[in-house]
């Protein structure tokens, strides 16, 4: 089995988060904290982020990162839920969309200006609705309330659909969401933890070591 791509700026972020099966999610009540992890993570090697739009101080951050990382990441913003918030996060500087649940107008807003947009989906009648509306990886959310045998089971009727089960994934379940046919995963505390809040930034370099291992020894 070859090992799946640490990815490249040159690619599309559905491609990116294909082949890096990893989505890291970055939420804190420190600006430079949250800067400064995104770019130890990119250090690392984790190429895809994003951050939760809880607040207008999150854009902030959006535009420091994207304007410090440059074409080293793809940089997104979550939490998407109007053509409003898409507008104001493509500002920013974002570059691609996380939503935590289907909005047809996002999706063509998105696809109007050829950016990437990962829709939050729960049943199989939303995974359809996204996928057809042209989202190339939805979020599966929350993955918690739901199973690997679930995903599992999505495959035959919807095998166009790219799955990124979000919410609550820990290193003890990943595995089984990847063989069951995840293209990927959406990770947060598991893979953050309290790095940034407090600023400490070596647990964190550590997590994204093991979860990069993690992704890349699964089928």
């Amino acid at each position: 089995m070859s090992a799946p791509s640490t990815g490249s700026p040159s690619q599309s972020t559905a491609e990116a988060i294909r082949s890096t099966r990893l989505v890291a999610i970055l939420r804190g009540p420190d600006a430079e904290h949250l800067a400064a992890g995104a770019e130890a993570l990119v250090d690392e090697g984790v190429r895809v982020l994003e951050f939760p739009i809880a607040g207008p101080e999150i854009l902030s951050v959006v535009s420091t990162v994207a304007a410090r990382l440059g074409s080293a990441a793809h940089i997104g913003a979550g939490t998407v839920r109007t053509v409003a918030d898409a507008r104001r996060a493509l500002d920013a500087g974002a570059n691609f969309l996380v939503a935590p649940s289907l909005s047809i107008p996002v999706i063509d807003y998105a696809r109007q200006r050829d950016i990437a947009v990962v829709p939050g989906v729960f049943t199989p009648t939303e995974i359809d609705a996204a996928t057809q509306a042209g989202a190339e990886v939805v979020k599966l959310f929350p993955a918690s309330s739901h199973t690997p045998k679930f995903l599992r089971q999505l495959h035959a009727p919807l095998p166009d659909a790219g799955i990124m089960p979000t919410g609550t994934i820990t290193r003890d379940d990943a595995h089984a969401w990847l063989n069951a046919g995840a293209v990927a995963l959406g990770v947060g505390s598991d893979l953050t933890g309290d790095s940034l809040t407090t600023g400490d930034l070596t647990p964190l370099r550590a997590a994204a070591r093991d979860w990069l291992l993690l992704v890349t020894a699964s089928p």
